[in-house]
């Protein structure tokens, strides 16, 4: 197990609220190093010659924004994980820190919010470093193996005397980097998981709803003889298609009456936010474009850029069929559910205008044909 403890920035200039937080950090199971500073001068002061793998700064310290403090850390690399704290989330505030790409936003007063934030952060980062040690060990292996090629240099003889023995030493190494790559594929679902549950903490009325989406968009993706390969790729971009609304303020998730205008237009921020999120990050399916279309619609009247027709993809079309279905379906703070009936009934009037009737015609087969039920 590695014992290198998480190097954990925390710029706050309340004295009490960042021994609170540190006294939370400090009470992890893993090891960690907490790094205080109460400014932003003071904070590159500290992190000049030792750059933090997680910090939690405040937006508003004395003499500069905790924005500009994530600017200029940026500069210097971009391997820090940014939680960006205020106690008035304001439009203005969500925007620059959508800007600057940063990786979690937090209003502090929420307690719960503030202790989720940094137990996500933890495992996180626990999670990034052991993927590195895999890569590492993939990397290690790969030269390794090369190295020995190259040192075969012998007669023809000796070669092919040697011969079966490399052969069966490669059939080991692929079988060792298979299992790598196994180890890989489960370590991405656990994230996506984890991801999955740290936006269900900020908003748990919608807990569950990214695992019966992923359940249902996997059933039409089959039932439209999709590659189990193909199927994967739309399970993990369902599973995290409403991570951009970790930026979205908890009261407003949780708002039991109509949104305002402000209000929705935050709401509405949260696909692009994901793709924010998730575009740096290699995975094997083009799942940030697949969530940031997940809202668009097959006549142009969808969101974040009002694509239409075969402009969205196919996998944001399915994900985009049975995100309205599950959330139909399901209660929410400011209506009952209203059923699965009601969902199919939605989809098959709107079916050609704003949903692709080949996805319709699937979703509704799986239900009224095979069956299908949400676990």
């Amino acid at each position: 197990m590695d014992t290198t403890p998480i190097k954990i920035l925390v710029v706050e200039d309340s004295e009490p609220q960042r021994l609170a937080i540190t006294r939370y950090i400090e009470s992890a199971e893993i090891p960690t190093e907490v790094i205080p500073a109460a400014d932003v001068r003071e904070a590159l002061a500290v992190t000049a010659d030792n750059v933090p793998d997680v910090a939690f700064i405040d937006q508003y310290l004395p003499d500069k924004k905790g924005i500009d403090l994530i600017r200029a850390m940026k500069k210097c690399g971009d391997d820090t994980y940014f939680i960006l704290m205020t106690a008035f989330g304001t439009e203005e505030v969500t925007r620059e820190a959508i800007l600057q790409n940063v990786d979690d936003f937090i209003n502090k007063g929420e307690e719960k919010a503030l202790l989720a934030a940094i137990d996500f952060a933890l495992d996180r980062y626990q999670k990034h470093r052991e993927k590195q040690k895999i890569e590492e060990a993939l990397r290690k292996a790969h030269d390794e193996l090369e190295r020995r090629v190259e040192e075969r240099t012998v007669d023809l003889s000796e070669a092919n005397a040697r011969l079966e023995g490399e052969i069966t030493e490669r059939k080991r190494a692929e079988r060792e980097l298979e299992q790598s790559f196994e180890k890989l594929r489960r370590i991405l679902d656990e994230t996506a998981d984890a991801l999955a549950s740290a936006l269900e903490m900020r908003d748990p009325y919608t807990s569950g709803h990214q695992r019966r989406v992923a359940q249902l968009a996997c059933a039409i993706a089959r039932e439209m003889d999709l590659s189990e390969e193909q199927t994967s790729g739309i399970r993990l971009a369902a599973l995290l298609h409403d991570i951009g609304k970790i930026h979205v303020p908890a009261e407003v998730l949780s708002k039991p009456g109509r949104l305002n205008e402000t209000e929705f237009s935050l709401i509405k921020t949260h696909p692009q936010v994901g793709y924010e999120i998730l575009k740096s990050i290699e995975f094997p399916w083009p799942i940030a474009d697949i969530v940031l279309q997940h809202h668009e619609q097959l006549d142009g009247s969808g969101y974040p850029q009002g694509l239409s027709g075969e402009d969205v993809s196919l996998e944001g079309r399915i994900l985009s069929v049975a995100d309205i279905v599950e959330a139909m379906s399901s209660h929410r703070p400011y209506r009952p559910a209203r059923g699965i009936d009601k969902a199919l009934e939605e989809i098959s009037k709107s079916r050609g205008a704003l949903y692709d009737p080949k996805v319709v015609d699937a979703c509704l087969r799986v239900f009224t044909e095979k069956g299908f039920k949400f676990e």
